[in-house]
């Protein structure tokens, strides 16, 4: 009798694995269905190129937005200019932020994409921190969710001395990049960057594999920041 038990307990322990195995391959199945591939990537460059496709009411308010405040997307370091495309359905996000380290103060902007339309969790693509040592430093952002799949970013920090212009690229498949005073950076190789102005109009630069997805809140990550052995190395007189 304690046999026959025995052998029911683990007969059901099996099934219930096989069970989970199935569900996990399920959702591993509908994770990967979301991807973007290479012919999906495809498909989407031809939906831009059909005019059948095109969203012509968000085209033409586009246009008239633009004509209303052109001098402003005219300042930033590509003109935003109007242009139609396929219809979609995507929400992106820009965040300002600071970080004040004794007597050395940080400007920066987080760009990232939600997980969904309708969901208020935002996925952070690029964290990018500039020194200025001024609070009130003039710093400008626009994100633009007009390029989807890709999401896409730039924008201006004016610091004492010298003038820092970005631009933001990131590629569903995984591939992104910032391009900043003509210094690239494939952020595979980490997705937070601080630039360090000097005197002399150079500028130093860190790239850090870290990233505010990693942490329960923002806080947290700019601890990590503060506490970094090498940030502080730069701020070293």
């Amino acid at each position: 009798m304690t046999k026959k038990i025995l052998i029911i307990i683990v007969l059901g322990f099996l099934f219930n694995s096989c069970q989970d195995r199935e569900k996990l391959n399920t959702i591993a199945k509908t994770y990967d269905e979301q991807k973007w591939d290479f012919e999906k990537l495809n498909n989407r460059a031809a939906q831009h190129l059909d005019t059948t496709k095109w969203d012509i009411k968000l085209f033409n308010q586009d246009i008239e937005t633009y004509n209303k405040y052109s001098e402003i997307f005219q300042s930033y370091p590509l003109n935003k200019s109007p242009f139609p495309v396929a219809e979609y359905d995507y929400a992106v996000s820009s965040i300002p932020f600071s970080i004040k380290m004794d007597s050395s103060f940080f400007k920066g902007v987080r760009i990232g994409e939600y997980e969904n339309p309708e969901s208020e969790k935002i996925i952070d693509k690029l964290t990018l921190l500039i020194l200025s040592n001024d609070k009130d430093a003039k710093q400008t952002t626009l994100v633009d969710s007009r390029n989807y799949p890709y999401l896409t970013a730039q924008g201006i920090f004016k610091v004492l001395n010298n003038e820092f212009d970005w631009v933001f690229s990131a590629s569903p498949d995984g591939f992104s990049t910032l391009l900043i005073n003509m210094k690239l950076f494939d952020l595979r190789f980490g997705e937070t960057i601080i630039i360090y102005p000097q005197t002399d109009k150079s500028f130093f630069y860190e790239q850090i594999k870290d990233s505010p997805n990693n942490y329960e809140n923002f806080e947290d990550f700019k601890k990590s920041i503060i506490n970094n052995i090498k940030v502080k190395k730069q701020l070293i007189p």
